[in-house]
């Protein structure tokens, strides 16, 4: 590398005189600033001694001891490297091709800081919808709901509204009694009448569930009129009173020329007015696979689980019931569950001299699951193998039945999340349109939460990506869907925030195109160095040192520092 003056270049100089770590022999050398160097040579020649031994190191131990005595402990501190002067070195970093990662929890997101903002976005922009309808959720207050109570009255020809809100009283409760409740509460009429079946709480561990319990539901009219001539005052009266009495749900009865009046649902919060389930609201932490509130509470966010493998249990599909095709219980210890298993299959009429891999869906399900007449009697009915590790389960306190389940066990994904990582709230949350999504993922491929009760048309009908579609979606795709969300930053779930309070609406559409352009930002850098391959959800710890080096100078170059001097191995 050779060496020039200071006024032959209009950058800055790094002046090392007298580099002596390792193998350098007194070398002096100046290099310019805001420039990239290469420095190259033969192994062993002394680049490393020059590049990380020297010069990293004296930026590095310079600009820790910028910091209190107290704070430096905190820190690694490197020793003061054999020279005799080093000037104008700025603060360093050093990006390797290491991959020191050995937490299943680090992921390309985590690394990148691309999770972080992501979680900030689904806080900020995503939509709602329900586990059980997939309709869109919005968080209602009683000035959205006359917002909406006017559009729709406008679009079904103005008719005469009744607003009820919903009183459960014991089923044995006769007519007198519930006009003098009616009287005592002041209010007149009710619109309708219905009788309910609630189900009993979950019961206790080893006692008997309880019966449902019959309730009568009265709709209470707190006003009537028609929108069109009714002042605001007393249409916000009525709302108001109809949700707290019904303890934040009203229903409005639109009297058309129908013979049924259709009924509008309608619900404080982030609550389904049809499925009546109440959702908490987005906080950051929710859409994070690393904090409490959104984890897996299964697999507490690793998204997979320690469980029994039935490749191992049945790893020759060639073999027959008889000839040993479960090989958990062909030991002599469990020679009593092989005999079990032919016994009982012989009776219920499963083939035992049939190869494994030749039974149907619905006979392997009856060898591994039980027979669908189990009575809880061991002796009678067929447990299945399931039950078996059970068992098995339940006597882990001793050490050969550790051994023998630790044999069946391996990895599989957590069948709570479906490998998401996320619990289930965290994955009703969209960000983006339908044509966006579509764009970079087809309806088919998109991932399906467990726990709802969706049917695949609902699920491809939805708009934009949960959190899960974004992890798994290579960079170079994902970019484009960013891209295409910026330029439409649109917030999904304040549409009717503006109108009530424009300045907050803008705040939050401020913020959120912030969020935006920091990840379109980072993305563009992962793809710019050659791994728009990767995902989101890939394991630090799977990456090769060149994927490692490119993240972490991404990462760098994310941070937008200045005066930095950056030092890259290889």
């Amino acid at each position: 590398m050779s060496s020039s003056s200071s006024s032959d270049s209009p950058h800055g100089l790094i002046r090392i005189h007298g580099a002596r770590q390792h193998n350098l022999k007194n070398l002096d050398v100046d290099i310019r600033t805001g420039e990239l160097t290469v420095v190259t040579g033969p192994s062993g020649s002394g680049k490393s001694s020059l590049v990380f031994d020297t010069l990293y190191a004296e930026g590095q131990r310079r600009y820790v001891e910028t910091f209190s005595a107290y704070a430096r402990q905190f820190l690694d501190r490197m020793d003061k490297p054999a020279v005799d002067k080093v000037e104008g070195v700025p603060p360093a970093i050093a990006i390797d091709q290491t991959n020191p990662v050995r937490n299943s929890r680090s992921t390309v997101g985590t690394m990148t800081e691309l999770n972080d903002h992501l979680k900030l976005l689904f806080a900020r922009a995503g939509a709602l919808f329900d586990r059980q309808t997939a309709q869109p959720v919005q968080h209602d207050t009683a000035e959205s709901i006359y917002q909406q109570l006017q559009a729709r009255a406008q679009a079904a020809g103005d008719p005469r509204l009744v607003l009820t809100f919903a009183v459960e009283l014991p089923a044995s409760t006769s007519a007198d009694e519930v006009q003098q409740w009616l009287l005592a509460s002041g209010f007149t009429k009710i619109q309708a009448e219905r009788t309910l079946e609630k189900p009993a709480p979950a019961p206790e561990k080893g006692k008997k569930a309880a019966k449902p319990t019959s309730v009568k539901v009265l709709d209470v009219v707190a006003d009537r009129f028609r929108m069109g001539n009714v002042e605001r005052a007393r249409a916000m009266e009525a709302i108001e009173l109809a949700l707290l009495r019904g303890q934040g749900l009203m229903q409005v009865y639109a009297l058309t020329d129908a013979p049924e009046p259709e009924i509008w649902k309608f619900a404080l919060g982030l609550h389904c007015a049809d499925s009546a389930i109440s959702y908490q609201a987005p906080l950051p932490a929710l859409f994070s696979f690393n904090s409490a509130a959104g984890a897996c509470p299964e697999c507490r966010g690793f998204g997979r689980v320690i469980g029994v493998d039935w490749n191992l249990v049945v790893p020759n599909h060639k073999l027959t019931l008889r000839t040993g095709a479960i090989k958990a219980i062909q030991t002599p210890a469990w020679k009593e569950i092989q005999d079990d298993l032919l016994r009982h299959a012989e009776a219920e009429g499963i083939p035992r001299d049939i190869a494994w891999g030749k039974l149907t869906p619905a006979q392997r399900d009856w060898v591994l699951d039980g027979s669908p007449r189990w009575n809880g009697k061991w002796e009678q009915t067929w447990y299945g193998i399931r039950r078996f590790f059970e068992y098995l389960e339940s006597k882990s306190y001793k050490m050969h039945i550790r051994v023998l389940l630790s044999k069946y066990r391996s990895y599989t994904p957590c069948p709570c999340c479906g490998g998401a990582r996320l619990g289930l709230e965290s994955l009703l949350w969209r960000v983006g349109s339908k044509a966006q999504a579509d764009a970079v993922l087809p309806p088919a491929q998109r991932f399906m939460p467990h726990g709802v009760a969706w049917s695949r048309a609902q699920l491809e009908a939805l708009p934009g990506l949960c959190l899960h579609d974004v992890m798994q979606l290579p960079l170079v795709r994902l970019q484009t869907f960013f891209q295409a969300l910026k330029k439409e930053a649109v917030p999904a779930d304040l549409a009717s925030i503006s109108a009530i309070n424009p300045a907050e609406n803008q705040a939050e559409q401020a913020a959120q195109a912030l969020i935006l352009e920091e990840i379109e930002t980072r993305l563009r850098y992962l793809c710019d160095v050659g791994i728009g391959y990767l995902t989101l959800d890939r394991q630090s710890r799977t990456l090769s040192g060149g994927e490692v080096q490119r993240i972490n100078l991404t990462t760098a170059l994310g941070t937008s520092l200045v005066n930095t001097l950056f030092v890259l191995d290889e």
